[in-house]
Formats: structure tokens, sequence, C-alpha cells
């Protein structure tokens, strides 16, 4: 073989040895990013949990206090953790769409700022069984505000806890966390970190997929 023919085929080889290496980094790159994509059943400090904190079975809702059907599936919601106290850990998480409903926002901002007095989840139940009275009112605030006052709130508190940065950023942080887990609606729900594709029609088929989860 020839000098020249010998080079040729020493610069082929590097070349395809770049190649290679270069789909190996880009694959370690990919996984590591899927690696940090957050994961619908890790449950951190800031999550809202309904029933057995320490259960296993743990069922995520993304959720819209604007959204009429979040509305018409909370009773159902509500009953499935009533009738399984011991059996699951039901976990909120805000994805306000606030494309289509503009108090959503300002809905999960005022849930959130509750829970800095402990009261998130009587703001929670509030929001949604007045949902028709303030959804798509003008003076949506006031209304809000003025449940806030029938569940024991400090309204001043309450409204100044509302404005805060960190309150929007996490409300903004879970709706990011949504969409990059595949939510496109709501309400969506996660058992166990698996995507449920069909929401259950009654408690009935709800149970049945916590009863899997638990056998797994």
């Amino acid at each position: 073989m020839n000098t020249k023919r010998f080079f040729g085929w020493l610069s082929f080889i590097i070349v395809i040895i770049l190649i290679v290496w270069g789909l190996i980094a880009a694959s370690n790159k990919a996984s590591r990013q899927d690696a940090s994509l957050p994961i619908p059943n890790e449950i951190s400090s800031n999550d809202w949990v309904r029933g057995n904190k320490d259960s296993n079975v743990i069922l995520v809702e993304y959720s819209d206090f604007q959204c009429p059907a979040c509305a018409a599936y909370e009773p159902l919601v509500r009953q499935v953790v009533a009738e399984h106290p011991n059996d699951v850990r039901f976990v909120f998480r805000n994805f306000p769409l606030i494309q289509i409903h503009p108090n959503a926002l300002l809905a999960a901002k005022y849930a959130e700022a509750a829970g800095i007095q402990g009261k998130f989840w009587e703001m929670h139940d509030a929001l949604y069984d007045q949902q028709n009275k303030w959804a798509n009112s003008l003076n949506a605030r006031e209304l809000i505000e003025s449940y806030a006052k029938e569940i024991g709130l400090d309204v001043v508190k309450l409204a100044t806890d509302a404005q805060a940065k960190s309150v929007e950023d996490k409300i903004l942080a879970q709706y990011k966390e949504g969409t990059r887990l595949g939510v496109q609606g709501t309400p969506t729900f996660f058992i166990n970190g698996k995507k449920i594709e069909s929401n259950p029609s009654d408690a009935k088929a709800f149970g049945a997929l916590i009863e899997e989860a638990k056998a797994k």
C-alpha cells in the first residue's frame, strides 16, 4: 500500500470514529436530559397531598381551577380518596390553561397563598364548589376573597401572598412540568408515574386502577 492510500484510509477511519463518538455522546446527553425530567410520582415538600401520605400508590392530578371538566370530576376524586383512605396518596398540581381560562392563574395563586396559611385544601374545595360563580365573573378576585373570609383566612395577607413571585413561579413550574410530561388538557392523572390515558368514568373504575397499582 502506498503512502497516499494509507493516509486516505487512515483519514476515513478517523472520520468514522469521530462520527461514532459523536453519536454516543449525543445519546449520553439525551439520557442525562431524560433522567433530569420530573417524574410525576416524585413528591416534593411543595406538593399538596391528600390521603395517606405514606402510601406507595401515588395519584397525581394536573388541574385547572377554572376548567369545567375539572370541577365536574372533582366530586369523583374526593369520593375515591375518601373510599381509599389508606391506599392512595393524592397530589394536586396546577395546570392553568390561561389561553382559554383568564381567571385560572388568579385562582391558582389564591389557592397557593391559602396554603401558606395552612388552608390550601379548604380554598381548593371552595374554588371548585363555587366555580360557576367566579369563573367568568368580572369581579372574580372579590368573590374568591369572600370564600377566603368564610374559611377563616387573613384576606389582607392572602392578597399579598398571592402576588408573590415565589407563588407564581411554583404554578408556572408545575405547568411546564406537566407540559413536558405530555399533559395537554385537564384534568390529567398519573398513577405511580404512568399517565392515565382515559379518565375513569366512576369510582369503581378508579378504584380498580388503585388496586392494580397496589398489586404491583
